[in-house]
């Protein structure tokens, strides 16, 4: 017999019982439905949470901080910047803690780390003509910012060569206000008809902004206190907005350049933020290190906690993540795995069933000339045949159960639950990639190829003679 007389006559069979067809397939079906629909949610979880832990920093980045764990030791007025102390009592303890230049050597020698950058911030006022705001300034080196995950919107990326240039966050030029104003000073962000956010009044790519390292500058003009003078700055570039705002109030500066105009501003103010006394530099707050391999990011974390250092990164919140979805799809796998076993006994019965309904068929095939490899493959293709079909429709199932888990009336809700990530782009609850259904089908088939060969061995055996006798 060719493979097109086998495949007719298989397709024959089945269709003749199509409600015995219908119900050994329904366990694949179901099968199937348990296991794409919850390894699709699996996937879409992950796939959220990877999204959200890259927008709220990025996976791939490894904070250190000084041993003590707390970030606001040593540091005056709770600002952040390089360790700097005029107490003698608390010296000795911050020396043995802090992070000196020669420990961001070390890590950079740490396997999986591609660069590294010290971190300073510090908080400061932008002035534009009549309109002023207060920010936060960021200051690493540059060849790590795009490593850092800031994207340039307008303008260009910094770098060293550019004087006192900075990157600006998408907020910022919208957070210039007029101080004189007798009204709140967000009463005209947006057009009281349409409700649409009116144009920024600053333009930091264009206009002229001084920085100043003292929010006060304004308001002691009279004071006998040495205050610090605004410098001129300029605007390179002006950073993508993201989804969670991450740098939308920030600015971003070169490393060395930043600590240079701090220093400038310590000294004309004659160290008032250290009670009149040059500081100590006992290092860095903190450090950041790119592993872009993510298997590596533990590994480094264990590295740096070994040299006496405290290492963040968002790899532990993912990690319990992937953990809680791997045992969502464990428990609903296992689900799935209880009903593609009954349904292969379920197939396995039915072509036993089918071997005892057709056995003058079988002999008679027998006779005129068919061998017993044709015969068993022909009862190998119907049972495949039937773990084919219920997987088969229990993907299409599936998308359309995908489909609708994606467009429910509360995603919106959920979104703010943090189920969802916001942004422009939807967020899907469900995803079922190309490969899923290629593994599904082929996975079905196996099933149903499986339990159809213990049938197809009975039939090869039985006699030709004594099946058209018994019949």
């Amino acid at each position: 017999m060719n493979r097109i007389d086998l495949i007719r006559m298989g397709l024959k069979n089945l269709f003749r019982r199509k409600l015995r067809t219908f119900l050994t397939t329904l366990g694949i079906i179901i099968g199937t439905i348990s296991i794409v629909v919850m390894i699709s949610i699996g996937l879409g979880m992950q796939i959220s949470m990877d999204k959200q832990l890259s927008n709220m920093g990025n996976i791939d980045i490894v904070e250190i901080y000084p041993s003590n764990g707390n970030s606001d030791n040593g540091f005056y007025g709770g600002m952040s910047m390089s360790i700097y102390s005029d107490n003698t009592s608390t010296t000795k303890e911050q020396e043995k803690n802090n992070i000196k230049e020669e420990d961001l050597a070390s890590f950079k020698q740490i396997k999986g780390v591609e660069n590294a950058t010290p971190i300073i911030e510090y908080d400061a006022s932008l002035t534009c003509k009549k309109y002023e705001t207060s920010c936060n300034i960021v200051g690493m080196n540059v060849d790590f910012m795009e490593l850092y995950g800031i994207e340039i919107d307008g303008g260009r990326m910094l770098t060293k060569d550019d004087k006192n240039g900075y990157i600006y966050g998408s907020e910022i030029p919208y957070r210039f206000y007029n101080p004189n104003q007798r009204f709140s000073r967000w009463d005209d962000d947006y057009d009281p008809i349409t409700g649409e956010r009116k144009p920024p009044k600053v333009n930091p790519l264009e206009d002229r902004i001084k920085l100043n390292f003292d929010r006060r500058y304004r308001y002691n003009n009279d004071s006998d206190e040495k205050m610090g003078r605004p410098i001129n700055v300029t605007a390179i570039g002006s950073i993508k907005k993201d989804d969670y705002w991450r740098f939308a109030d920030n600015i971003f500066m070169d490393f060395d350049q930043l600590s240079e105009l701090r220093d400038k501003y310590d000294k004309m103010t004659a160290y008032k933020a250290y009670d009149g006394r040059k500081p100590k530099d006992l290092g860095y707050e903190k450090v950041y290190l790119y592993v872009p391999k993510r298997s590596d990011v533990e590994n480094v974390q264990k590295e740096i906690e070994k040299l006496g250092f405290t290492a963040r990164s968002n790899i532990e919140m993912l990690n319990q993540t992937q953990s809680i979805t791997n045992t969502i799809k464990m428990v609903f796998g296992g689900i799935g795995g209880i009903a593609l076993l009954v349904a292969a006994i379920g197939i396995t019965n039915t072509m036993v069933m089918a071997i005892y309904e057709r056995r003058k068929e079988i002999g008679v095939m027998k006779v005129i000339g068919a061998s017993i490899k044709d015969i068993k493959k022909l009862f190998l293709f119907e049972s495949a045949t039937l773990g084919l079909l219920g997987g088969l429709l229990g993907i299409i199932i599936s998308l359309i159960l995908s489909y609708a888990l994606n467009n429910l009336q509360n995603a919106k809700f959920m979104s703010y639950m943090g189920i969802y990530s916001r942004g422009e782009e939807q967020f899907q609850l469900s995803i079922i990639p190309p490969w899923l259904i290629i593994l599904a089908l082929v996975f079905t088939s196996f099933i149903g190829l499986v339990s159809g060969y213990l049938p197809a061995r009975k039939a090869m055996k039985l006699s030709a003679l004594e099946a058209i006798k018994t019949e």
